[in-house]
């Protein structure tokens, strides 16, 4: 029973948290227009959201070891709906400083919820565990797919604002249920100091373990990135789509993903993460290329099925990641190691969708981007792969 609270409360928080920072990227054609602002501002507000995360993940592991992985869950979620309530004043200050509430908070969601799920799920099956509870962000994704349309065509942009916001709100009332079960390695006297970020950043970039881990996690959180800020504009503005079929394309495609989250992470656990991520990388690479040549020339289908490839390669392999950093880590080091190294993942959510709003607004080319954001991946796929090939020669010397 106790595994069964974990999963279900970290998916609840995962899938909130995810689906706050997608409401202004999935609403920016809708947006554009009211605003008569350019829809590349998505990226600069998905950047924002993601610089903000990635600083704030470095001290992450202090705060929770201090407060608790709940207590700290809770701000994560009060911070989203404050950030997403603020979006209904329909300002550009009050978004920029939306995108900066759900940043900070978003960036206790990923470390918190380890914390809890390191201490409750069993080492053999911690990589399903994991991928079952990430299987969150897809669904986060779905509910802001269908939700922000349906919203803001059936009241207005204000509502769909206060109303998501308040989902957030009202989970991170009801997480104070589980606080005192999931708090209980909790250090009162934890001192937070600036240090602290520095030997969580050493620690994760030092062991090469750790290190690859931080190559694969900044190229797929990018194109994770472009896909969450740009793709349902891409369909709208490129494609031709409106608002809702783009975001119904959207949501069919996070919804895909789940089943995809939950096999990585049962193929993981038997043939390890190492070559697992080389499939993820090289697959996803090739992936987002091919979505850089859509036209209006393809049929919805071809579409639907770029959409779904995409997600479930760039939008599905977290869970085998953070069950690797907890394999990888010493008892009560869980969440520090996974700051450290999702600070690298959201320093790429950062990068990639700043890049792409450049040179979309530079060249006009949604698909451009998409093709110049897929190597990267493609390179650190290659790195698993052959590291993987190393480990089994050695193997098969000492035998």
């Amino acid at each position: 029973m106790p595994i069964f609270i974990a999963v279900v409360a970290t998916f609840l928080q995962q899938s909130l948290t995810y689906m706050s920072h997608l409401v202004v990227p999935i609403a920016a054609p809708e947006l554009s227009r009211i605003f008569d602002l350019p829809v590349a501002l998505a990226g600069a507000h998905m950047g924002i959201v993601y610089l903000v995360a990635s600083i704030s993940m470095v001290f992450a592991g202090g705060f929770i070891r201090r407060f608790g992985a709940a207590r700290m869950s809770q701000v994560a979620l009060l911070a989203t709906a404050i950030g997403l309530a603020l979006g209904a004043a329909g300002t550009l200050w009050a978004f920029a400083l939306s995108a900066f509430l759900i940043g900070a908070g978003s960036a206790f969601s990923t470390p918190a919820s380890s914390d809890i799920l390191a201490r409750y799920a069993p080492p053999k099956h911690a990589p399903l565990i994991f991928s079952i509870k990430q299987t969150g962000v897809p669904a986060g994704g779905m509910l802001g797919g269908i939700l922000v349309p349906f919203l803001i065509n059936g009241w207005d942009w204000q509502v769909m604002f206060l109303t998501l916001g308040g989902s957030c709100l009202a989970l991170a009332i009801a997480f104070q249920a589980v606080r005192k079960r999931f708090d209980v390695n909790r250090n009162p006297n934890h001192r937070i100091n600036f240090t602290q970020g520095y030997y969580t950043l050493r620690g994760v970039l030092v062991p090469r373990p750790f290190r690859y881990l931080v190559y694969a996690t900044f190229t797929f959180c990018g194109l994770q990135g472009v896909f969450g800020a740009f793709f349902v504009s891409y369909l709208v503005e490129g494609l031709g789509m409106t608002l809702a079929a783009a975001g119904g394309t959207f949501a069919f495609a996070q919804a895909a993903s789940i089943a995809f989250r939950i096999a990585w992470g049962g193929m993981a656990g038997t043939w390890g993460a190492r070559p697992v991520l080389a499939i993820l990388g090289i697959s996803m690479a090739f992936i987002a290329v091919a979505c850089g040549f859509m036209n209006t020339a393809w049929p919805h289908w071809s579409v639907t099925t770029i959409a779904i490839a995409y997600s479930a390669t760039a939008i599905s392999w977290h869970g085998v990641v953070l069950a690797e950093i907890a394999n990888l880590s010493k008892a009560g080091e869980t969440a520090t190691n996974t700051g450290g190294v999702l600070a690298f993942a959201t320093g790429g959510q950062t990068a990639y969708p700043a890049l792409f709003g450049l040179l979309l607004a530079t060249t006009g080319s949604f698909g451009l981007g998409f093709i110049l954001a897929g190597p990267p991946a493609l390179l650190v796929g290659l790195l698993f792969f052959l590291g993987y090939r190393r480990d089994i020669a050695i193997e098969h010397q000492g035998m």
